[in-house]
């Protein structure tokens, strides 16, 4: 019976020491990788501290690491149970702050009472998440429901494992807790990042069963360093892989850096030409031959070449066949060209679109949202929803304001400049969420002008110029700043920013990127007659567009006080 405890305590620990140090890996080398931040998590310093744990006690046996681990483990348990909940945050500090002080205390005296201290730290901890469980108000999801079932179990059975030690019967529960531990992560794993759970925990898990089975026969010394070679063997065999491939395969990439490298190289093109021969030139380097895309049309492999939809590769020059991974690779990329050509075909047709608009000299650029801003919204929620969900969030409820803005006012002739800034700032939160800390926006309206009506949304083509020719082309950060007041009986609106200012010779005559600018010029026209005038100032220090309208036309002022509208983004 002691052999099989000892045997199962092996396995645990063995398994807990290769599954953390592995996910460890993971997420913190994704972590210094990632330059947009994600929402902030604890699950990279739970795995540090679960994998210091799991492998000082497979083969170290440190007593200061073990007195450091058994402290933070309750409180980071904790915290990745109530991850998010500002109201908690003083439990968890003061949590923390106990973990810390007893695990000094067991490094620097030898005391009986001490040495409950680890169970004393799992009991409260198990015992808070049990009751701020029974206290949550937040309405659940179904998928949630059964994650909260779960962990409510497991707390409960770690309380129960450490009253057991408390009350001197910590033999009954012996390795319990660290099972327990060991469970808790996996079924958090597998709820929140079910990915990453199938992806490492799952592909290595079964990794490591295979080579268990070939050592529990063994004698306990043959055992332990077998399992420990095994630990290190999918390094081992990482590297042995890369080196084959890039050595005798002569692959210069592998899959996931082809599948980037492809990405890369694509998605700039901005006609299905240039897209097929730049797809053509990316799949030749990264699969060392001469390749060709035909699209429409369904490729033909030459014998010992290799094809996939639209995609055909000729045989390798120096005599090296394809394989099976070649052929996953391919079809691989192959979607992924096809996904690209799809948004490629959907530029081409909104161009076409707007040529066809512009020759039938038909109004509906009456500052309208620009096609291409929608899509490249979409595109930067779609990029937010898994990293930073609170963003993705945010820009939806800005991207909705934005467009109920414009159905409201697409019947309204003139609107208060207090509401076309408001507009703008949703536009811009979009824009934020795109260009990030690129993108800097001031903004200073006088309150007296703040309750003036102008022509809805004529201020918006102008911010969207100005990010569009400025923010966009500045390597650094683009700076636009909006300023309403009124002068000499006027109101003027200025939008500025530090870009590169308009081509030599621009002029809102010409058909061309100024349709924006001689839409409003248009409008103004049309409202204003000769009263109301669009002028700009271009230079190497940005550029400066100025309306000056006269502040009685339309229906006046809206009344009431809104303010001073003055604030930086």
């Amino acid at each position: 019976m002691d052999k099989l405890l000892d045997v199962a305590s092996l396995v645990v620990f063995a398994f807990g020491a290769v599954a953390f140090s592995i996910l460890t890996v993971f997420y913190w080398g994704e972590r210094l990788r990632r330059k947009t931040p994600r929402k902030p998590t604890v699950f990279p310093e739970f795995t540090l501290v679960c994998a210091a744990a799991f492998v000082n006690s497979l083969f170290f046996h440190a007593a200061i690491v073990d007195d450091l681990t058994s402290g933070l483990l309750p409180p980071l348990m904790l915290h990745l149970v109530f991850e998010g909940g500002r109201r908690w945050r003083w439990t968890l500090i003061a949590m923390y702050g106990a973990g810390i002080a007893s695990a000094l205390a067991r490094g620097l005296f030898e005391n009986d009472l001490l040495d409950l201290a680890p169970a004393v730290m799992l009991a409260a901890a198990s015992t808070t998440g049990l009751l701020l469980q029974a206290f949550a108000r937040r309405p659940l999801k179904a998928g949630e429901r059964a994650h909260r079932r779960w962990i409510g179990a497991l707390l409960a059975l770690m309380l129960v494992c450490a009253a057991a030690n408390l009350a001197g019967f910590g033999a009954l529960a012996g390795p319990l807790p660290d099972y327990l531990l060991l469970t808790f992560f996996c079924v958090t794993l597998y709820y929140r990042e079910r990915l990453v759970f199938f992806d490492l925990l799952v592909k290595r898990g079964v990794f490591f069963a295979v080579g268990l089975a070939a050592v529990v026969r063994l004698p306990w010394s043959y055992a332990t360093v077998t399992l420990a070679l095994w630990f290190v063997a999918p390094w081992v065999y990482a590297f042995v892989e890369r080196a084959v491939d890039r050595a005798w395969l002569r692959r210069p990439y592998s899959a996931q850096d082809a599948e980037r490298q492809f990405i890369r190289d694509i998605q700039s093109a901005t006609t299905e030409d240039e897209l097929r021969s730049t797809a053509a030139a990316s799949l030749g380097g990264i699969f060392q031959t001469a390749a060709e895309v035909a699209f429409d049309a369904s490729a033909v492999a030459a014998d010992d070449g290799l094809a996939e939809g639209s995609i055909r590769l000729a045989p390798r020059p120096d005599g090296i066949p394809f394989l099976s991974d070649d052929r996953r690779l391919l079809q691989s990329l192959a979607g992924a060209l096809g996904v690209v050509r799809e948004n490629v075909r959907f530029r081409e047709r909104e161009q076409r679109l707007r040529w066809l608009a512009s020759r039938a000299e038909l109004k509906a650029l009456r500052a309208q949202i620009n096609p291409h801003f929608l899509f490249n919204a979409l595109s930067v929620i779609a990029g937010l929803v898994h990293y930073q969900p609170e963003l993705a969030d945010e820009t939806i409820e800005q991207l909705a304001q934005v467009f109920r803005y414009t159905l409201r006012k697409s019947e309204n002739e003139w609107a208060p400049l207090a509401e076309e800034v408001d507009f703008v700032s949703s536009y811009l939160r979009i824009e934020k969420a795109r260009f990030g800390e690129r993108l800097q926006f001031h903004c200073d309206v006088d309150p007296a002008a703040a309750r003036l009506l102008i022509p809805a949304m004529s201020i918006q083509p102008l911010i969207e110029n100005a990010i569009k020719h400025g923010v966009s082309a500045v390597e650094g950060c683009g700076t636009v700043t909006l300023r309403a007041a009124l002068e000499d009986g006027l109101l003027s609106v200025e939008v500025m920013d530090n870009g590169p200012g308009f081509p030599t010779g621009f002029s809102l005559e010409e058909r061309g990127d100024g349709h924006g600018l001689r839409n409003v010029a248009e409008r103004l026209r049309g409202y204003y007659g000769d009263s109301a005038r669009l002028s700009w100032e271009s230079g190497q220090s940005g550029t400066r567009v100025v309306l000056t309208l006269p502040p009685s036309s339309g229906s006046g002022s809206t009344g009431g006080d809104n303010g001073d509208t003055r604030f930086d983004r």
